[in-house]
Order: structure tokens, then sequence, then C-alpha cells
């Protein structure tokens, strides 16, 4: 699962102790609930985990609203397009931003094209800010 990757992510970037204590029990609520949905609720071998997914991204844009925040209070505010954790924490922010609405309306109609072509844009951005990031960060600011 790929929110687990981002969630602990984010938690590494994090030089806080509050805010990595907060991460830490936000990690551990979605281990709890995943668990908890794979266990009783949804037949998680032939069914999607829809809203997991969709509570993986919510908890994903709040991990990465904790650390811009704690980059804003930090002097690494000053050099921020040379750094390489800010372009990826774009990136997987405006995915899932763009991905939380569109999966939700999705699940009321059909998955047809005009999810997959949403997707396809949203990965398309997430992608060309890593790109980005890796083209223009510098190695002392990482």
């Amino acid at each position: 699962m790929n929110h687990f990757f981002y969630l602990f992510f984010f938690l590494h970037l994090l030089q806080n102790s509050l805010k990595r204590k907060i991460l830490k029990f936000i990690i551990g609520i979605y281990a709890v609930f995943t668990a908890v949905v794979i266990s009783f609720y949804v037949d998680f071998l032939s069914k999607f985990l829809s809203i997991n997914s969709v509570i993986g991204s919510i908890l994903i844009v709040i991990s990465i609203m904790i650390y811009f925040s704690e980059l804003l209070q930090s002097d690494e505010i000053l050099n921020l397009k040379k750094s390489i954790y800010f372009w990826i924490s774009l990136g997987v922010l405006l995915f899932n931003i763009g991905f939380i609405p569109v999966y939700i309306i999705a699940e009321f109609i059909v998955f047809g094209g005009v999810f997959k072509i949403i997707t396809f844009f949203l990965n398309l951005l997430m992608i060309s800010c890593f790109v980005t990031g890796f083209i223009v960060s510098k190695k002392e600011y990482n």
C-alpha cells in the first residue's frame, strides 16, 4: 500500500517531536482501520478497498500539511525550490487533492473513461513535479 509508504516518508521528514507523535498516531489509527476493514468488512482478495483508499489519501494530505507547516516555521523555506522533498510533497499533494473527489464521485457512477483520463492527468501532474524536483534540486538542500 502506497499510503503507508508516503505516511512513513513524511514522518521521516519531520523534525518537531510533537508533529512526529501526531503523525505516528495517524499511522497507527490507519493501520488499525486497515486491519479491521480487511478482517471484518471486505473480501480484500476479490474487492478493491475503496474506503481505505480515500481515507489513506486524506491522511496523506494531512501529513503533507503537517510537513508544510513545519517548513514554514524553519529556515528551509528560503531554499524551497531547491529541495527534492518539497517537489515530491507538492506532487503527492496535488495528486491526492485531485484524486479524492474524483474517486468519491466515481464510486457513484461507473468507473469509465473520464475517471481513467483524470487519473492519467493527475499521475502526469505528480510525475511532472517529481521530474522538476530532480532537475532543479541541489544536493546540499536535501
